[in-house]
């Protein structure tokens, strides 16, 4: 049908943008706003546009400037959107018609890749490459690509495919010396494909390189889930009672999370030494184990053997210091001798699992303060303990008495803990404790046979510690004045006594050691212990100071009474 009225054919033109999906207005040449239709609300509502009324000025502006240059099209940013605006003038009606697409979707799409560090392409449904990101320069290069140009056989391949499925798709790229997992997603309202590539090059290689390791490897994922074990790992997988897609136990994946590097971990009856390395790029765990089951088994029996040598003779030998031969010196050496009083009347009254107990606990005590201070515990005689200072580790000969004075004077303190442990043990005697110290030279090294040796100290120095601690009162440090005149300046003593010493030509003088000078000042507990009495007052405690001196009067009375 021939339409041969003017009007008609005005009206036919002014009802048909009503019906596009698109954005549709219609300005006249004055820049007044003459119509518009529902999709183009958007834009009337950003501009702040009025029916009837003259368009906002920064609108008109880029409207006239686009069509000075002979070009039809412009483009608009709104808050969220972005259209393209397409101007044609209508003479009939002397007006523009301006007809928009919305393009945000497509601003998404190419401002996207350059941010990605992976390979994305643009290319459209023909097979011409129409963007590519910094992410795909080893492609481009490889495939000798450039803009504007067709793309490579292999590629115009998959494009083809795509094009016709109109699905997106996944191929494995072969491309020099390196393998891409590259999807290939249509976007059929822009005519293009996005190409978008990762370099599995490295997953490829760790995916076979495990299998021809003769150690474990397993692979596990952020979830803790199993991806992969090798041939390595079955026995560790048998055990754990774990396959494919099961998550490992938890006590591993613990590891994981705590962010450590390497752990131990008994499995069945081996142990594995496992080092973890996260692979970033494709979300998942390494774990390299190694089986040092042969070393553990070492490790337990050389734990145990150290059980019979003092840490530091211990640690000579297998640090290679000292030899395990015969092989003696001279050294200045402070020697140390304890031992309970009466104790063989103790062992008589008390039952053997009993007495193992309280022995074991004390000499447990007393060696781990002789280890603080440095002291090599040279053997246990019973109760006894022989302990000195100065080989195979010295400080010199001053610092090394002081250690040792400072050591006994621990050992005092913690004797008071330990008579309530004897006391709830049901016995009645006091644990009551001698000690002596002497300074001297020795002759210290490795004694015995051939096929067994002895780490000891010998000489005169020795049996005289030994005398001291004899002589020594109930729960008192007796020392020499060799000692005393090393440790004077940092430790009270009171003169004690002279001895006549076998072999010696005058006699000896003797000290009692109270306690450091730097304690004194500030001493807070006060303690003092006899045969058969025991004091201990912490002052800061103490809350009726009155009540206190009433219970030591009391006691007193009774006492003398």
């Amino acid at each position: 049908m021939m339409i041969n009225d003017d009007k008609k054919l005005i009206n036919i033109l002014k009802k048909f943008p009503d019906q596009n999906p698109n954005p549709v207005l219609r300005i006249s040449e004055k820049g007044m706003l003459e119509y518009f239709n529902r999709p183009s609300k958007i834009i009337i509502d950003h501009y702040d546009f009025k029916l009837k009324n003259k368009v906002n000025d920064i609108f008109l502006k880029e409207l006239k400037e686009t069509l000075s240059k002979n070009e039809h099209t412009f483009e608009v940013k709104l808050e969220s959107s972005s259209f393209l605006l397409k101007a044609i003038y209508l003479k009939e009606l002397n007006s523009f018609n301006i007809y928009g697409t919305d393009i945000t979707a497509k601003k998404v799409i190419d401002k996207f890749p350059d941010s990605n560090p992976n390979p994305v392409m643009k290319i459209s449904y023909d097979g011409i490459l129409n963007y590519y990101n910094k992410g795909s320069e080893y492609l481009v290069s490889e495939l000798e690509l450039k803009l504007g140009h067709t793309v490579s056989k292999i590629i115009l391949k998959y494009v083809g495919e795509v094009s016709l499925s109109g699905e997106a798709s996944f191929y494995e790229v072969f491309v020099g010396k390196n393998t891409f997992s590259a999807s290939f997603v249509p976007i059929p309202e822009f005519n293009f494909i996005i190409m978008y590539a990762t370099d599995i090059t490295a997953l490829k290689v760790i995916n076979k390189f495990p299998d021809q390791n003769p150690n474990p490897v397993l692979r596990i994922d952020l979830d803790g889930k199993l991806n992969y074990f090798n041939s390595a790992s079955k026995y560790i997988i048998k055990n754990w009672s774990i396959g494919l897609d099961s998550k490992v136990p938890e006590i591993i994946f613990e590891r994981v999370v705590n962010n450590e590097k390497v752990f131990e971990i008994e499995v069945g009856s081996k142990f594995y030494s496992f080092n973890i390395v996260k692979i970033n790029e494709f979300n998942f765990y390494l774990f390299y184990g190694t089986d040092i089951t042969d070393s553990k088994d070492k490790e337990n029996i050389l734990n145990k053997l150290s059980k019979y040598f003092s840490p530091q003779v211990y640690n000579s030998i297998f640090s290679g210091e000292l030899d395990v031969a015969i092989n003696t010196s001279r050294k200045d050496l402070t020697v140390f001798f304890s031992d309970i009083k009466s104790f063989t009347t103790i062992t008589e009254r008390l039952e053997p699992e009993i007495l193992t107990k309280l022995i074991t606990n004390y000499l447990t005590e007393m060696t781990n303060i002789a280890i603080e201070y440095g002291g090599t515990v040279d053997k246990y005689i019973g109760d006894a303990i022989m302990i000195f200072f100065g080989d195979p580790n010295s400080k010199g000969i001053k610092k090394d008495a002081i250690a040792c004075v400072s050591m006994a004077l621990k050992m005092k303190k913690v004797l008071n803990k330990l008579r309530k442990n004897w006391r709830s043990a049901g016995l009645s005697e006091s644990l009551d404790v001698r000690m002596g110290i002497h300074t001297d030279m020795c002759t210290v090294g490795n004694f015995g046979s051939i096929d067994r040796l002895d780490y000891t100290v010998l000489g005169n120095g020795v049996n005289l510690a030994s005398r001291l601690e004899s002589l020594s009162k109930s729960n008192e440090i007796l020392i020499s004045e060799n000692t005393y005149n090393l440790i004077k300046e940092e430790i009270n003593c009171k003169y004690f006594d002279e001895i006549k010493v076998k072999g010696k030509a005058h006699s000896i003088k003797t000290f009692q050691v109270i306690d450091k000078k730097t304690e004194g000042k500030k001493k807070v507990i006060i303690e003092a212990s006899k045969e058969g009495f025991n004091l201990s007052i912490d002052k800061k405690k103490i809350k009726n100071k009155d009540e206190i001196i009433t219970l030591l009067e009391e006691s007193i009375d009774k006492l003398t009474g």
